[in-house]
């Protein structure tokens, strides 16, 4: 359980007392502001896994050199996420990125040509891939929009939510690839 199971079985919890109490405006504005709040703390997350596999990887591939590591942190790694990843069609919630090939290619041609192979010959993690470009890409639309009056009715609670679940595939893909 991460912390985004965390706060979605807070938002279930409200909902479910909102509606045995006869609350159903109530419940569908909290309908509204928890799916938002399920992208940003999804997204967050996946920053900070991302984040740390990066890390893991330097100390590695560095020897756990102390001046390399603290250089990638400051330089590369730090403030860096969002350029990471092609995430999509700016402030067009149906239009998320295709893929994570730029992200790959940040290690080379070579290692992008393989996880690319990869995850076309695996339609599970191909899926995985896409709903985790898909969170990215709707964190900076409700980040770069008017967060409070954007609109996320293309998605419910319940769809956001399992965009993270099904990302978490892709997050493991990647840690097992760079260990």
């Amino acid at each position: 359980m991460d912390v985004v199971d965390s706060v979605n079985e807070e938002y279930l919890s409200i909902v479910n007392f909102l509606d045995t109490s006869m609350q159903p405006s109530l419940s569908s504005d909290t309908n509204k502001y928890f799916k938002k709040i399920i992208v940003l703390s999804s997204a967050s997350y996946f920053e900070d896994q991302i984040q740390n596999i990066l890390i893991n990887f330097i100390a590695k591939e560095s020897g756990g050199n102390e001046k390399v590591i603290s250089f990638f942190k400051k330089k590369a790694i730090g403030m860096q996420y969002h350029t990471y990843f092609n995430w999509g069609e700016k402030n067009n919630a149906e239009k998320p990125g295709k893929n994570a090939n730029s992200f790959f290619s940040l290690f080379g041609d070579e290692f992008k040509k393989i996880m690319e192979s990869e995850i076309n010959k695996n339609d599970t993690l191909k899926d995985s891939m896409k709903c985790f470009i898909e969170i990215g890409h709707l964190r900076n639309i409700l980040i770069h929009s008017n967060f409070a009056a954007y609109n996320l009715d293309n998605k419910t609670t319940e769809e956001v939510y399992n965009l993270h679940k099904k990302s978490l595939v892709f997050i493991e893909f990647i840690r097992n690839k760079l260990q």
